[in-house]
Parts: C-alpha cells; sequence; structure tokens
C-alpha cells in the first residue's frame, strides 16, 4: 500500500471537490500539500505565479469564465498578506475559490528557530476574515473533511466567494491514523439559493404588467446558459429594457432590448426592477419610480469595509436573482402583458437602443487622435478583429466602451472587472480564464497601462503555460484616475492645469512594455500611435494568440 499523510487527504478532497487547477507562489509551509499535488494520482494541476495576488487574480478569472472553484496556496503569514488585497478583489466579485494557507508547526518541539516563529500566527485566518465567506483551521486530520465541506459549500452556494482553510504543517506530514474513515463529498450538497415567496413574485409580476416603462437592471445574474436565455426570455415577456450593470454578462449586446451603456433610460422609468446588483444608481434616490430590488447583499454585511453602497428606498426581496428570473417568466406566461402594451414597450425600446447604438459604432469607427489610437478606436478596432473567432473578454475595465461595438452574445463571454478596486487585476484573471476555457478561446485582456505594471511578473505565467491570450495595453502613460480627480480637485481650486501629472504620470521615463514582455516569454509589439499599425499588428498579434500563445499589444491612447 502507498504511504499516506495527512497531505494525501487534503488533496484527495480537493479531487472529489471537482478542483481540477491550484494557483500559487512556492512556500515551506503548505511543502506537504505541494508535494501530495506533484505525487498522488489525479491530483489538480498546480499554475506555479511569481506572486500570491497573480495566484488569487488567477483564481478569480478561472472562476467566472468556468462556475467552478480552483483553489489557490498561500504561504503562512506573509504569502496570506501578500494575497489580501487580491482576496479583497475575489470576495466583492463573489468569487467562489478555496485558498489553502499552511501555518506552523504549531507545536514548538517541531518548530525551528526564528523562521517557524515569525510565519505562524495565532489565529492565521484573522488577517483576511472580513472579507472572505468563511476560514478555518482543522485542529487535528479528523477535522479536516468537516472543515473541507463546510469550506465548499460556504463558497459555492450562492451568493458564495473566496474561503480560507489552513493546515498545519505537521497535520500536513503526518502519517494517516488507521482509523481514519477516508470521506465522501458527494454525500453533502450544496443548498439551494434562497428564493423569493410565491406571492411576492405575484406582486412583482403584477407591477411589471401595469408599469408604463420598466426597466430592468442585471447584476449577479445570468452565468448559466439556461439563466442567460432566462433574462433575455423575461425581457421579451415584458418589453423591457435591460441595463447590464457588468458585474457579470448577463445580458447579450446584441438584443433588441439591452440598454446597456444608456443611463438615460432610467429617467424614463417608472418602475426598476434591480437583480441583486451591489452598487444602484444614485439617480435612484431621486427618481419617483418604484424600485424593486432582489439581492442577497445583506447576506454580505461585514463591520470592517463598508461596501454594502447608499441605501435605495423601495422594495427589497432576498432572494437570488436567477431564482426570481425562472418565477417571474412563469407567471408572466400563465398571464402575459397585454399584447398592445406589449408591442408598443417593446417597439419604443428598440428603435431608441438600435438609434444609440448605431451612433455609437459609427463614432468609434471614425475616431482618430493624431499621433495615438482613442480608446473608442482601439476597442472597435480589436473587436473587429476577433470577429471571426470564439473569445471571452477577460477582463475589460474600460468604461465598458466594448459594449457598444462588440458581439457579446453568450454566457460569461464578458468577465467583469476586478470588482475591489485592487491593481494588478487583469493579466492574472485573464491566464484565469484561459486556462478554465481550454485553447479553442481567445482569452481577451484590454487594460490600463498602469494595472498592467503593478504585477508585470504574471506576464511569465502566460509564457509558461502557453495560454492563448491577447493582452491589448490603453497605454495612457498615466495613472488615469489619479490624473482624472487631480484635473477635477484642480479646477475646484485654480490651479495650473499643465500640472495634473505631478505625481500621476509614468511617461518620464516611458516603460518600454514590449521589451518587458520579451522578457518574460511573451510575443509584443509597440508601441503603437495610429491605426494602421494597429490593424497590421492585430493580425500578427492573433495569428501567435491562434497557435497557442500570448501575445501583447502596447497602444498609445490619449490621456485625461
Amino acid at each position: 500500500m502507498t504511504t499516506r499523510y495527512g497531505s494525501s487527504v487534503i488533496v484527495d478532497l480537493m479531487r472529489q471537490a471537482g478542483i481540477r487547477h491550484v494557483a500559487f507562489n512556492p512556500g515551506a509551509s503548505f511543502r506537504g500539500i505541494h508535494d501530495s499535488l506533484i505525487h498522488e494520482p489525479d491530483a489538480p494541476e498546480l499554475i506555479l505565479c511569481l506572486h500570491e495576488a497573480i495566484a488569487v487574480g488567477v483564481a478569480q478569472g478561472y472562476v467566472k469564465a468556468l462556475g467552478e472553484p480552483m483553489g489557490v496556496l498561500l504561504h503562512d503569514v506573509v504569502g496570506l498578506q501578500n494575497a489580501a488585497m487580491s482576496i479583497y478583489n475575489a470576495w466583492r466579485d463573489r468569487a467562489p475559490m478555496l485558498l489553502f494557507g499552511g501555518t506552523g508547526p504549531k507545536s514548538l518541539r517541531t518548530r525551528r528557530p526564528w523562521i517557524d516563529w515569525i510565519h505562524t500566527a495565532s489565529v492565521q485566518g484573522s488577517a483576511v476574515r472580513d472579507f472572505v465567506v468563511w476560514d478555518n483551521e482543522p485542529h487535528d486530520l479528523y477535522s479536516v473533511p468537516d472543515s473541507f465541506v463546510r469550506g465548499l459549500r460556504a463558497a459555492t452556494s450562492t451568493p458564495g466567494g473566496p474561503v480560507y482553510l489552513c493546515y498545519d504543517v505537521d497535520l500536513q506530514e503526518n502519517l494517516v491514523p488507521a482509523d481514519f474513515v477516508d470521506p465522501m463529498i458527494s454525500e453533502f450538497d450544496t443548498p439551494a439559493p434562497p428564493a423569493a415567496a410565491r406571492d411576492t413574485v405575484r406582486h412583482i409580476a403584477a407591477l411589471m404588467r401595469e408599469a408604463k416603462f420598466p426597466i430592468i437592471l442585471a447584476g449577479f445574474a445570468g452565468e448559466s446558459d439556461e439563466n442567460f436565455a432566462a433574462l433575455a426570455a423575461l425581457a421579451d415577456a415584458l418589453g423591457a429594457a435591460v441595463i447590464d450593470t457588468g458585474v457579470r454578462h448577463a445580458f447579450s449586446t446584441t438584443h433588441p432590448l439591452c440598454a446597456t451603456g444608456m443611463p438615460e433610460m432610467l429617467e424614463r422609468a417608472d418602475l426598476v426592477l434591480a437583480l441583486d446588483v451591489d452598487n444602484l444608481p444614485v439617480s435612484l434616490q431621486q427618481t419617483s419610480a418604484t424600485v424593486i430590488n432582489v439581492t442577497l447583499s445583506g447576506m454580505r454585511l461585514r463591520g470592517w469595509a463598508q461596501d454594502y453602497q447608499l441605501l435605495v428606498r423601495g422594495e427589497t426581496v432576498a432572494a437570488s436573482a436567477d431564482s426570481v428570473i425562472a418565477a417571474l417568466l412563469a407567471e408572466l406566461r400563465a398571464e402575459p402583458v397585454s399584447t398592445a402594451i406589449l408591442t408598443h414597450r417593446t417597439k419604443n425600446v428598440a428603435a431608441m437602443v438600435s438609434d444609440t447604438r448605431a451612433d455609437w459604432r459609427s463614432s468609434a469607427a471614425t475616431s482618430t487622435r493624431e499621433g495615438l489610437v482613442p480608446l473608442d478606436r482601439l476597442l472597435y478596432e480589436v473587436g473587429e478583429a476577433l470577429r471571426s473567432d470564439r473569445y471571452v473578454l477577460a477582463n475589460g475595465t474600460n468604461q465598458r466602451l466594448e459594449h457598444r461595438t462588440w458581439r457579446l452574445d453568450q454566457p460569461r463571454q464578458y468577465l467583469g472587472w476586478h470588482s475591489g478596486g485592487g491593481l494588478g487585476y487583469g493579466v492574472p484573471a485573464t491566464i484565469g480564464a484561459s486556462i478554465a476555457l481550454g485553447p479553442e478561446t481567445i482569452a481577451v485582456d484590454i487594460q490600463a497601462d498602469g494595472d498592467l505594471l503593478f504585477l508585470p511578473s504574471a506576464l511569465w505565467t502566460a509564457a509558461k503555460y502557453s495560454t492563448p491570450t491577447l493582452i491589448v495595453v490603453n497605454n495612457n502613460r498615466q495613472y488615469g484616475n489619479t490624473v482624472e480627480h487631480a484635473t477635477r480637485i484642480g479646477a475646484n481650486r485654480d490651479r495650473v492645469p499643465t500640472k495634473r501629472c505631478v505625481g500621476a504620470g509614468l511617461s518620464e521615463p516611458a516603460v518600454d512594455l514590449r521589451a518587458m514582455a520579451a522578457s518574460f516569454g511573451v510575443w509584443a509589439s509597440g508601441p503603437i500611435s495610429d491605426v494602421a499599425h494597429l490593424r497590421q499588428e492585430l493580425e500578427a498579434a492573433l495569428r501567435i494568440v491562434r497557435s497557442g500563445k500570448p501575445a501583447l499589444l502596447d497602444v498609445l491612447t490619449p490621456g485625461f
């Protein structure tokens, strides 16, 4: 019989949980788990990263692309602290992942001088407890299965998010006791998402039928094929405009009722159905419209980060968005909106959407700037170049201008942004999405230069695992958000506008992004400063990506 250790049990639980990949940066505190991942049969594949924040970002992109949990190994207190920013991003993004930490040894008898003392915490999970769904540090191997199953449930149940499980070095490296009984995760199910009462659904359906101009705000909804189709069917059944807030890809940009990017629609609304939207528009405070807020945000309240946003008056329904969509659809099929009202609503909204989208496309296709590529033109050209490919926009933080001209008509085709505001997300998340979706799908990352420079070593992981990723850098040579704030406060204080980039500019000296990417093994081109050159290099980059390797384009864009 093969000798089994505590780490063997942990890795077997990962396997049973369906975890296929584990991202990590090496560390001695989980060396037992590391060894088992290498040597145990059918163990999850290791994804080596050069920083713990990259590893968590990879997992965040992975789970949003695939809908399955991923594992991350985090080395004791220092690795956990390195990862904290990215864990907060994942918490805000409700990204289900299992974070596995190592600690100790807790026993002083086996602890090495100095290093094992400074890398062991009394309760390691306390460092991230305020922004994980749950954390636990099982005392012995007999406690590990229960802890693992509870963590898996917490991570993957709606609303879900990251879970941190910490294992003592001795627990990992000791032999499995003779009386230990191996658990079966399949014996424990995952709780169903919270659903609204039937009377509540009937009440919402009645209000939607009677409304003159109903609007749907889509948040955490529509991730599966079934739920994506259900929201489209609900919009059709109501003749209601849908504004996808972008935390998930809930609604096709090609649908005639897609009003994403058209906040002016809210000014017309007399009824707003918000489907698990964390950050409701402030304008809803002043509107006379009836607001129905279907949300699970109350289940995620924490006393540490005030990430719960402003309260908006109206009716609140504590239920998952997808369950309410399905229930409403059933009600409206049983008692539909009158044909006359439905036709009027649909025709009215579709006309406004069609005109607006035509204007957007025309403007983007002709946008120019001497010596630079305007952002809307950059996005338009990339979208056109990808028309024949199967792709996912793994990271889009460009005011979501991509939604104006891109065809995003499949579930999970747009994976949103970092959510927590932590930098360094773009490349790691794109790598994770690429690993999840495989070589047949191009994972696209269109991101700012400042975010790239925060964790540039993520490019090495893209090269090592030959991820077919297209990384397009919106290089405005500045921390754009800081410059934007400087411009605003400078105008209020009558400052000299020429100094708005002081302390935020990245052009003196300019970073050679092409050389940097090449040093990590990634094909790159740039800087690109005109549309003709961009089209040429896009063709070259896509040849590389279609062959199964990453490529980066450095495109000079206007600053603020």
